[in-house]
């Protein structure tokens, strides 16, 4: 199991002003670099960026291109001389947090597992969080995300992939080709999209944008009301001090088909594949 390896996260944001310190923050405690691509934020997620701009943090550059997937391409390309092969790469959101430690976790994945899938936490705005005006409650403040307690999982996706010397990612596409084998555990995540009316409202009016100038995803977010996000709490599981309650067998499939599975290993196993 390699453990002499380093982790280069790739951060895309666009107005996440109100988390970004915090998620920059936590990720520096495992990451070794954190390139950020702000598309062209409305509000002071750059300022913040900017202000913490060091070894491990890097302020890449700003632009205002319809966003797509493949937007992460270009990070990954443009600062690849950084990377050597056994290092992990990784897709992080400014409102993810990990439960466990990710360097930790992948000094135990074997080779050649090259991929390793998140499963996220979801946190939600709900009626215990908002008063009848649909203003944060007073005793909630709205810097503080441990304040959002009600949660559900229902979605699991790729976070980590190894560098290797002959992968490619070209710039069309949202991942590398022949990324590899998956590796059988997932990492969990807290993840807060919906944080405060007012970031909330924010996040769909930006989605929107990106929606109208061509970007294909985001079905959830297709709403132009904050309120339609507002969940109830009895909907969802409370976040106590124990573990996340979750039925693994209801979320996305991380692992091929047993066949296709072992064809992967051996494949990448003999260097045939990258």
């Amino acid at each position: 199991m390699a453990r002499d390896f380093k982790i280069h996260c790739i951060c895309v944001v666009k107005n996440e002003g109100d988390v970004i310190r915090a998620g920059l923050q936590a990720a520096s405690e495992w990451a070794d670099r954190i390139i950020v691509y702000d598309g062209q934020s409305d509000d002071n997620t750059w300022e913040v960026v900017c202000s913490m701009a060091g070894e491990k943090i890097i302020p890449w550059k700003q632009d205002g291109k319809v966003f797509q997937e493949s937007l992460r391409a270009e990070v990954f390309n443009a600062f690849r001389a950084g990377s050597r092969p056994g290092d992990w790469w990784c897709h992080l959101d400014a409102d993810e947090f990990y439960v466990e430690n990710p360097r930790q976790f992948l000094s135990r994945v074997p080779w050649p597992y090259h991929v390793v899938w998140g499963i996220a936490v979801e946190f939600y705005l709900t009626e215990k969080d908002v008063d009848p005006d649909y203003r944060l409650r007073p005793e909630v403040p709205e810097a503080e995300l441990g304040r959002l307690n009600y949660y559900s999982v229902d979605n699991s996706e790729p976070r980590f992939f190894r560098d290797r010397r002959r992968l490619v990612w070209p710039s069309d596409t949202g991942w590398p080709l022949n990324m590899g084998p998956v590796y059988p555990k997932r990492l969990l995540y807290k993840h807060y999209k919906y944080r405060s009316p007012e970031q909330t409202q924010l996040r769909l009016q930006t989605r929107l944008k990106s929606v109208a100038g061509g970007f294909t995803g985001w079905e959830h977010a297709r709403t132009a009301d904050w309120r339609e996000k507002l969940h109830l709490s009895g909907s969802l599981k409370k976040h106590g001090f124990g573990r996340f309650e979750y039925d693994a067998g209801k979320l996305p499939k991380h692992l091929d088909p047993l066949i296709k599975r072992s064809a992967k290993l051996f494949l990448h196993g003999l260097g045939v594949l990258p």
